[in-house]
This record gives structure tokens, sequence and C-alpha cells, in this order.
């Protein structure tokens, strides 16, 4: 296996918007694994709705730093399906409490065969389409390291967020993961996957775990 590390950056604020809130926008912690394959995917230029990086690439976080959360008063504009042959430029909107982060800054793990790895790694020094992190208009301000050749191992010490467990001392969450296709609604669903987003890093399990090594980094992917 090969990988390769980013170091991402908001430049100044996201909203990683948890799907299940309505009333008031809440955010992630972290970006959800389904926003880093979005980025990933912008990257390569990809089509909307087109979900194939997700059988082929793994994906770890690490967070270097929290930022601070703050909330703004937003108008947010409601999507409304009409059956009108000639579109309305009339769209309701509502003032909605908006959760942002400001100024987080994550590593992020990229684990897969050699030649996806090398795909994504060259496509994120020149992407396709520009690079955001949450909302469009987020830019994410990224530095990529080289690519490596990665070895799954076991470990105790993980330098990034936990998939596999609880851990004390840390923020527990359940992220979007990946799409699956419903055939009875025919329509993509969200599955979610619990993580573990420790305070301070590295963090010492009890038993160990399945970890991809960077280096002198044991890390968690998924």
């Amino acid at each position: 296996m090969y990988g390769f590390k980013i170091s991402l950056e908001v430049l100044y604020f996201s909203t990683f918007r948890k799907t299940r809130s309505t009333s008031l926008i809440l955010t992630y912690l972290i970006p959800p694994i389904t926003t880093i394959r979005g980025m990933l995917s912008n990257a390569l230029g990809l089509v909307r709705d087109d979900y194939s990086l997700q059988d082929k690439i793994r994906i770890g976080i690490s967070v270097k730093e929290f930022g601070f959360k703050n909330v703004e008063l937003a108008k947010i504009l409601k999507l409304k399906e009409e059956k009108r042959k000639i579109p309305s430029p009339d769209y309701p909107s509502s003032p909605m409490f908006r959760e942002f982060v400001v100024n987080p800054r994550y590593e992020i793990f990229v684990v897969g065969d050699k030649s996806i790895i090398e795909s994504l790694h060259d496509r994120l020094m020149k992407p396709v389409r520009p690079l955001y992190i949450g909302q469009s208009d987020d830019v994410a301000d990224i530095e990529t390291g080289s690519v490596i050749s990665v070895a799954k191992s076991k470990s105790k010490v993980v330098n990034s967020v936990v998939f596999s467990e609880m851990i004390e001392n840390s923020y527990i969450d359940k992220v979007p993961y990946k799409f699956v296709f419903n055939e009875k609604k025919n329509r993509y669903d969200v599955e979610y996957v619990r993580v573990s987003i420790p305070k301070q890093l590295p963090v010492r399990l009890d038993k160990d775990v399945e970890v991809f090594q960077f280096e002198d980094e044991f890390v968690e992917a998924i």
C-alpha cells in the first residue's frame, strides 16, 4: 500500500454541517470522510455523484488545531421542487443560527494502491477545480507530502482520530462515512461511522488496533 499526508488549514472558518440538524445548523469538529473524499474528487474533476473513490482509498484524520466554535445568524435559502415549466426566481428563505469552526488545522492521511495514490497526489498539485472544505466558499489551504510506502501494522499508540473504539478524554460523534445506493427508494443514503476525536495526540489504547504506519506515525484509516 502507498499513501501521502495532506496538511490542511481552513484559512478563515468553515461549517461541516451535521446533516440531521434543521432549525439550528450544527457543525462537526472534523471534516467528515465524505467531505474529504469530495475535496479529492474535486481535484480529480469527477462529476457530481461519482462516488468511485469510496472503494479505492482509505482516509485517516489527525487534528492539529481544533480552532474554536462560534455562531452566526445567517439567511438560508431553501430549495423546493416545483412542477413549473418556467423556473421561478423566488426562493423561500429564513434566518437561522449556524455554527462554524474558526481556523482549524488537520492532517489528512490517504491510503490506497500506488496508481490511485500517485494520480491523486499529482492532481492535488494541479487540481481540476478549486479546492474547498465544508461549504463551497470555504477555501482550503493544503500542503501535500510525498508519496511513501505505508505498512499495515498493529499498535496501542495512535496518532489520529479513532474509529475502532470509544476512548476517554475525547469527543464522541457520528460522522458521514460513505454513500450507499438504496434500490427501494432509488437514491443514495448516507452511512455513518462513530468516531473518537482525542483532545490530545498521540493516544494510548488498551489493546492493539489495526493501523497504517506513516513513517513514525500510526494512523487508523477507513
